[in-house]
């Protein structure tokens, strides 16, 4: 199913598509250009999906969908496609409206995820992509209880919230006001009249349930407040922090980093400046780190700008720091068609990826999520 939506979408694609369920349909074609022929096969797991995230413990897909022009569900899925089923749709005590960018507890009997709160207003900065006026909410992976972690003010933002593999840290993006307005564009109106690409930081805080099971927040530290930009966290792993930043404002999103957990120890990992680089993370053995990127095409900021940009999910071997390609959806496109690669996420095994990407056609969208089938454990 299509639907028309605008296609002026700042952080990849601000939406998805549909509420239906479907069967995983098997391509057994894999990508022609991939060095050293790693992925093997690709399926798609939904043809209507969004955000994703793995969960090692129960072998659970979940992941967001569109149901409405201003409303998202978060569901869970089998790896082979069965079995899905809406968590958040009946769950008591849950703000209605936009809620996705799922993430597990290491446990599998929880996620965080985001909510719109109380300052949402519906713009395209408000959607889980970017975070604007979002909070997070903790939800039980069987649907029966939620609890708000985090509250945020007007004009700030809470991101892509990860859980440590250890299960008692989370890692989040967030962005405070910074009072700077800038000119307002017919049809590019920003919340506040602010530049959404600036005012962002970290954030790491302990998470602790107590016997009760409700959860809190301690001892938060905020990493590189007051640098300005854009920050986007993707991942907490045996005390390393995974995540991008832009500096000054620009709006793309550019070279991936870790460091420690405390902010120090920062290493740029892509050195691709003007190039479009986030969701940067390790497989689960550490051979590899995966990332999105514009590298294969001739897309550079400035000029560029998000309108034309073409993404693909790359990897970096850690060892020896040879980058190559694992997906080229771009090449089966017409000349008007183009392709972002989102979010992703690895198996427990470290042999499949499942990808969420978003196909523009002139004046339509396309949503869906694919597992890569590698030819080993990575």
């Amino acid at each position: 199913m299509l639907r028309r939506l605008p296609l002026t979408f700042g952080l990849l694609a601000a939406f998805v598509i549909g509420c239906l369920s479907h069967q995983a349909a098997v391509t057994t074609s894999a990508t022609a250009d991939e060095a050293g022929n790693i992925v093997v096969s690709r399926r798609t797991l939904t043809a209507h999906g969004g955000r994703v995230d793995w969960c090692a413990s129960n072998n659970l897909i979940a992941f967001d969908r569109m149901t409405g022009t201003d409303s998202s569900e978060v569901f869970v899925i089998r790896p082979d496609g069965s079995a899905e089923r809406c968590i958040t749709c009946n769950l008591p005590g849950l703000p209605k409206g936009i809620r996705g960018q799922p993430a597990w507890h290491p446990s599998g009997e929880f996620l965080v995820i985001q909510v719109q709160g109380k300052f949402y207003k519906g713009s395209r900065f408000e959607f889980v992509s970017w975070g604007i006026h979002n909070d997070l909410w903790l939800i039980a992976a069987d649907g029966k209880w939620a609890q708000r972690l985090v509250e945020t003010e007007y004009l700030g933002a809470s991101l892509h919230p990860h859980f440590s593999d250890t299960g008692d840290r989370l890692f989040w993006t967030v962005r405070e006001s910074t009072g700077k307005k800038i000119r307002q564009r017919l049809f590019f109106k920003t919340p506040g009249k602010e530049n959404p690409w600036d005012g962002w930081h970290l954030a790491v805080a302990d998470f602790k349930r107590d016997v009760s099971g409700k959860a809190k927040l301690t001892n938060r530290i905020d990493l590189y407040r007051g640098e300005g930009g854009f920050f986007e966290s993707h991942a907490l792993r045996s005390g390393v922090i995974w995540f991008s930043h832009t500096q000054s404002g620009r709006p793309l999103v550019d070279d991936i980093y870790r460091a420690r957990w405390d902010g120090t120890e920062r290493v740029n990992i892509t050195k691709s400046p003007a190039t479009w680089e986030e969701h940067g993370e390790p497989s689960p053995t550490g051979f590899l780190v995966t990332f999105n990127s514009s590298r294969s095409f001739d897309w550079k900021n400035p000029p560029d700008t998000a309108k034309t940009l073409r993404l693909e999910l790359w990897a970096r071997q850690m060892r020896t720091g040879n980058i190559f390609r694992l997906t080229d959806f771009n090449k089966q496109l017409t000349s008007r068609e183009r392709v972002l690669t989102s979010d992703y996420a690895w198996s427990p095994s470290g042999r499949e990826i499942a990808v969420y990407y978003a196909t523009f056609g002139r004046d339509t969208i396309t949503q869906k999520i694919d597992v890569l089938h590698l030819d080993r454990a990575y």
